[in-house]
């Protein structure tokens, strides 16, 4: 991955700040206690606003400015603890922190909550009131140790400087000398791999493929559809916890055989892909098809030797679902004809080789320079 100016002076501000660190720890330890403060402020503002959506709906204007203010305060945080960042820092919290006061509101100030939530309210709201006391005693305590520690906090934001401007230099050396046009010639490149893969995923073997894998998935859905009423059945059959009849005439082979169907119709109605190992065992499936359809019909299914009564008529034309196998088993031979000849690995790595190609053709054009 490319390492950008960015994540170099981030590296560099991260390792003056270890560097400093005993020097800085006055400072680090206000900026710690402010965000907390703020952290803990914001916490308890979420369950303030929902009480008061029910109760007390003329508090919101005021929990939602307060809501923004701590968002422009959070976000104006510095990362590095140099001299301007920090001063630009303290600025914000004087401007901001009597936003959180709610003192002056009238639903405050001559107590209007809800009688049923009074104390939950008063308990609620003094967080706010405490909250803007402690901005005021920390954020004086915090400038006064900002301009005693002024020139170590001076000499950190020299060196990110200097760092800034060794990494400008070595940018302004790698620019282009027409920005415009190489951004241009980049962005040509794009289209024409662009251009190139869209060709590459036409070529005849690639739609041979494509061709015969949807004629599969035609077959697989009618095969689906041609045994759907026995799906119907065999669902039937296991949320009743219905079994076949002691009393029936069928064979223990018989009784397998039914077994077996319930099991891979449930199976294949979720996996309609699966219809393909089917069609390789067709006889074995049609076996069972007849197996289950003697006692579907005679209905010797039953639940506690009560008979289950399902009214199945619609026996299964095994001689199309046969035809539909032959065929499917014929397009799987095609296909795996297909994709071990070298002519379709030759598209296919073709392809690939597009692919790869126009991934990075765009990740020049999205880290080109901006003019």
């Amino acid at each position: 991955m490319a390492t950008t100016e960015a994540d170099v002076l981030g590296r560099y501000e991260r390792r003056l700040t270890e560097k400093y660190r005993f020097g800085l720890h006055v400072i680090i330890d206000h900026m710690s206690c402010l965000v907390s403060l703020l952290h803990h402020a914001q916490t308890e503002l979420k369950s303030l606003e929902a009480l008061a959506q029910k109760k007390l709906p003329q508090m919101l204007p005021f929990l939602n400015l307060v809501h923004d203010k701590i968002n422009v305060v959070t976000q104006a945080t510095p990362l590095f603890l140099g001299y301007d960042h920090l001063l630009a820092y303290i600025k914000i919290l004087q401007q901001e922190k009597q936003s959180f006061d709610p003192r002056p509101q009238p639903w405050n100030a001559l107590r209007l909550y809800d009688t049923d939530y009074q104390d939950q309210f008063a308990t609620k709201v003094d967080v706010f009131t405490t909250l803007t006391q402690e901005l005021d005693v920390h954020v004086r305590e915090f400038h006064v140790q900002v301009e005693r520690h002024a020139s170590l906090l001076q000499l950190l934001s020299q060196k990110r400087e200097a760092m800034y401007a060794i990494l400008q230099q070595v940018q302004n050396q790698q620019l282009p000398t027409n920005l415009k046009k190489h951004k241009a010639e980049l962005k040509g490149l794009y289209e024409r791999s662009l251009v190139k893969y869209k060709q590459a995923l036409q070529a005849g073997p690639i739609k041979l493929e494509k061709q015969i894998q949807h004629e599969i998935r035609h077959f697989t859905a009618h095969l689906r559809s041609m045994v759907l009423p026995h799906w119907r059945v065999c669902h039937t059959v296991r949320r009743a916890n219905a079994e076949v009849s002691p009393e029936s005439p069928l064979s223990s082979r018989q009784l397998e055989l039914v077994e077996a169907f319930i099991s891979v119709v449930m199976h294949l109605h979720d996996h309609v892909g699966d219809f393909c190992s089917t069609a390789m065992k067709k006889q074995t499936f049609l076996d069972q098809v007849t197996a289950f359809e003697m006692v579907a019909t005679n209905d010797w299914f039953v639940v506690c030797t009560s008979p289950l009564k399902l009214n199945f008529h619609e026996p299964l034309d095994q001689p199309l679902f046969g035809a539909y196998c032959d065929d499917l088993q014929h397009r799987m031979n095609e296909l795996h004809t297909l994709r071990n000849s070298n002519k379709f690995q030759s598209a296919v790595a073709h392809c690939e080789a597009s692919r790869v190609d126009v991934g990075r053709c765009f990740l020049k054009v999205e880290h080109s320079y901006v003019p």
